[in-house]
């Protein structure tokens, strides 16, 4: 094709056809222009369909995290609404009329199960990996803020949850340098002779107490930020579905 090109011009330059050989240029011109810009399309919609498959991977995947999170949710919120019911429990036994030291420590020793458990963190793998990758555009603007305040739901919950964790442990640390937990020992045994003899009364009562009070504190607040994430993590769920 460019020898025949080159062959047209020679020939219309020795014909002196000037205006012909201009006009034949400014073709050739238009037609390498159509052609970079044929060519510039092309590549913007392999851009794009590119993009578009990306964008697709991005929401399957956001989907399976979020959903991962409300089954998660799910399972963390009924143990620990189960922990405050054995909270309020132990309560109405210490505030029985009849309740006597001696129960009192039955309670402390031997009958309130003090291991819990709770959710560290959040399946937001996906989404840290839009934002560090600079795809965040790839995404609706809607689903955008939604993620974004999804993400600020759960950065406020998870840092108000260490630091209630941290209040109940250095509580509990008090209660434990006195009445030591999860020490194994027999009823009557010289450890227990040890450990559980001569108590002060005021000091077991309180330093329990005051522990059952943070750890009532702390679940009923994380319960409470679990739920409203979970409601948002759905909400973005079918917002994705819904627009698909």
């Amino acid at each position: 094709m460019l020898r025949l090109f080159r062959n047209l011009r020679k020939q219309m330059l020795r014909q002196n056809g000037v205006s012909k050989y201009l006009l034949y240029a400014l073709g050739e011109i238009l037609l390498v222009v159509f052609g970079i810009l044929i060519a510039l399309k092309i590549n913007n919609l392999n851009t794009e369909r590119k993009n578009a498959e990306l964008a697709e991977v991005y929401l399957e995947s956001l989907i399976r995290d979020l959903v991962s999170d409300t089954i998660d949710i799910n399972r963390i919120v009924d143990v620990q609404k189960k922990d405050l019911l054995a909270i309020k429990s132990t309560l109405n036994k210490i505030h029985l009329a009849s309740t006597t030291i001696d129960t009192m420590e039955k309670i402390i020793k031997l009958e309130y199960d003090y291991a819990f458990k709770v959710k560290r963190d959040y399946a937001n793998n996906t989404f840290n990996t839009i934002i560090s990758s600079g795809n965040i555009e790839l995404l609706d603007k809607e689903l955008v803020e939604k993620l974004m305040d999804l993400n600020s739901l759960q950065i406020d919950q998870l840092e108000r949850f260490r630091s209630n964790i941290e209040y109940y442990q250095s509580v509990m640390s008090m209660h434990m340098v006195h009445f030591p937990i999860n020490v194994e020992v027999h009823e009557g045994d010289i450890i227990d002779q040890i450990l559980w003899d001569n108590l002060d009364p005021k000091e077991l009562v309180g330093t329990f107490v005051a522990a059952l009070g943070v750890r009532k504190f702390m679940f009923e607040n994380t319960t409470a930020a679990h739920t409203r994430i979970k409601e948002k993590s759905i909400e973005i769920i079918n917002f994705i579905e819904e627009h698909k």
